[in-house]
């Protein structure tokens, strides 16, 4: 073996020995009266980068012929993804939440849902990076966070907007970072509902539900004008809206992006606005809503919806001339 090999692998080996993260798992598990259960998993420093073993949609330990349907299969117990407090943190800080990697278990399920059959859970298995469907489909897995969230300072925490919560879009993902402003003193923070995979809009509600291993650096971050959550990727940023029907979360997000593109680049609304209805990318994160209840219209169906515009977009200082 070549010296500079040997160096590199020395290398490679010092990091791992030396990797300084905290790390929350989900076990031991707890039962059913256990008073943990909801308990804060921990306090956070800010710059700290932890490990977080977050469940599963059926919290089931799934394996090859099961049916992973969890008001069915005895759910394991496991440790939430949360709540965990951050220290220094005061409500109306924006906090930065640094997705660092997602990293996927080797079985989860789907559901074989629709317009046109019922509701079937089979389990999908994840090997060397590859999402395997019946009878011999394969893709590469795309591993994204569908809920990420602090704590509301509202009782009624379903309302997912300007605290987080199950957006189910595919830009939370490992190299992004999420900007949440706190609404309660700690934030406390909550990671769930991961997928090794799921299109964009959750036709069937699910993903590909999977226990994950999520590393995530949680910082304070910078101010923005918006309401709700914003996230940044390499190449775009973007914002999110939630409505009864696609027109009412699209109307949010949209508003959204036009406060923050003029916040980016010190515009006006009117030029902003310009901006994001053109060029922007309007993408359903889920999608669904009333249609996998057979017409049957349910007073809690919401869809979800996020907009992006790219960060090259920028400014010359000099306007147009022919």
């Amino acid at each position: 073996m070549r010296k500079a090999a040997v160096l590199v692998l020395l290398a490679g080996a010092a990091l791992c020995w030396g990797q300084p993260y905290r790390r929350f798992s989900r076990t031991p598990y707890l039962k059913a009266d256990d008073p943990e259960r909801g308990a804060v998993r921990g306090t956070l420093k800010l710059g700290e980068t932890v490990v977080i073993e977050v469940p599963g949609g059926a919290d089931a330990d799934l394996k090859p012929g099961m049916v992973p349907d969890p008001n069915v299969t005895r759910p394991r117990g496991s440790r939430r993804g949360g709540p965990f407090a951050i220290d220094g943190i005061k409500a109306g800080d924006w906090v930065a939440i640094r997705i660092v990697a997602v990293e996927p278990g080797p079985y989860g399920y789907y559901n074989n849902y629709g317009p046109f059959r019922g509701p079937l859970r089979s389990v999908a298995p994840v090997k060397d990076g590859m999402l395997h469907f019946p009878p011999d489909f394969v893709v590469p897995i795309r591993p994204m966070i569908g809920t990420i969230y602090l704590q509301s300072a509202s009782a009624v925490q379903s309302a997912a907007w300007d605290h987080g919560g199950n957006m189910d879009c595919n830009s939370v993902v490992a190299g992004s970072t999420v900007y949440i402003r706190a609404q309660v003193d700690q934030g406390m923070l909550t990671i769930a509902d991961t997928h090794a995979y799921q299109g964009d809009g959750e036709l069937t509600g699910t993903g590909v539900e999977i226990d994950t291993t999520v590393t995530v650096k949680v910082e304070r971050g910078p101010s923005f004008p918006t309401g709700g959550v914003v996230v940044e990727t390499p190449e775009k940023w973007y914002t999110f809206g939630i409505g009864a029907n696609w027109e009412e979360a699209i109307k949010i997000a949209w508003s959204e992006m036009v406060a923050l593109a003029a916040h980016l680049h010190n515009t006006t609304a009117e030029h902003a606005n310009r901006i994001v209805g053109t060029i922007g990318d309007a993408l359903p994160g889920y999608a669904a809503g009333n249609m996998n209840t057979r017409g049957f219209r349910s007073p809690s169906a919401y869809v979800t919806c996020q907009i992006g515009i790219p960060k090259s977009l920028r400014r010359t200082g000099k306007p147009f001339t022919p």
